[in-house]
């Protein structure tokens, strides 16, 4: 079940900038992401009610010792999805691929410099074939100007997005001794809710363009399970596979995402895309070569 688990985590995530497209004619990137975490909270809670499982009595406790980190992992998530939202909208519906290289990279960097995990011949391989991947997907064939003057910047919003979304794994590793996984999304995901309707209110653009039509309802109840079940999902195929195929199994999103793009927008994929797409896959599993250590989560 293990590899379903991980199969289907993947294929989930992958319609995430499907979902955007389809949500982004009514709501501004910011209501996409405030509605993201709200339902993912709805889907979470309704977990819990289905499985009847209760918060641990230590709970009230375990919050007053970490909510700094739930509260600092609420706002990079927060910070990620916002930036992953505006890219998506801008540019193509599998621009996000990006953000799953640029996440590894800098949970292998907080993992040397912070947990003193060592480096070794694979992971060094593995950074350096996903800075090759995210620099073929972002150059695409294009010349030195159109690189720096348009895509440079769509690329650079995907890799922060990308290390916001590391920073929120590393805030999960930090709570995770005295918090269920299920618990600590919860949480972490109801204060990301908070902070974030913050955003639409001050730019005045909470209500839709117009009626939403059921592409758009639908997308966004979707796009709000995957976020909340997705994580619960992946948590628990981890420990059933051996480790080396996490990573695998993972960055099959990012060829799915390619697939969506052609079938549903026919955006163009160039050979450039294909490639870079293809190096930083190999690098993640480079990365994940027996670092039994760094837990790999996909980047949502």
């Amino acid at each position: 079940m293990g590899y379903v688990y991980l199969l289907l985590v993947a294929l989930m995530f992958s319609l995430g900038g499907t979902s955007v497209k389809m949500i982004r004619p009514y709501f501004g990137p910011s209501m996409i992401t405030l509605m993201r975490f709200a339902v993912g909270v709805f889907w979470l809670l309704l977990l819990k009610l289905i499985k009847r499982k209760h918060f641990r009595q230590d709970f009230p406790s375990a919050f007053r010792k970490h909510w700094k980190w739930l509260a600092f992992g609420a706002a990079a998530k927060m910070a990620a999805y916002t930036m992953e939202n505006i890219g998506l909208s801008i540019g193509v519906s599998y621009g996000n691929i990006l953000t799953q290289p640029a996440q590894m990279l800098l949970m292998t960097v907080l993992g040397v410099l912070v947990l003193k995990e060592s480096m070794n011949t694979w992971k060094w391989s593995g950074v350096g074939l996903c800075i090759l991947g995210i620099v073929l997907i972002s150059w695409n064939g294009l010349s030195l100007d159109a690189f720096l003057g348009d895509n440079l910047p769509l690329t650079l919003l995907y890799v922060f997005s990308g290390f916001c979304a590391g920073l929120f794994i590393f805030a999960q590793k930090k709570v995770a001794d005295d918090f269920d996984i299920l618990d600590s999304n919860l949480v972490m995901f109801s204060m990301a809710s908070l902070l974030a309707v913050f955003v639409p209110l001050a730019e005045g653009k909470v209500l839709p363009a117009s009626v939403p039509d059921a592409k758009c309802v639908i997308a966004i109840l979707y796009f709000g399970f995957v976020t909340g079940i997705g994580f619960y999902l992946n948590a628990k195929a981890i420990p059933l596979v051996p480790f080396q195929m996490v990573a695998l199994l993972q960055s099959t999103m990012v060829l799915f995402a390619l697939v969506w793009g052609v079938l549903f927008f026919h955006e163009p994929i160039t050979g450039w895309i294909v490639c870079g797409a293809l190096l930083f896959v190999a690098g993640i599993v480079c990365i994940n070569h027996h670092g039994k250590k760094h837990r790999a989560v996909p980047s949502v």
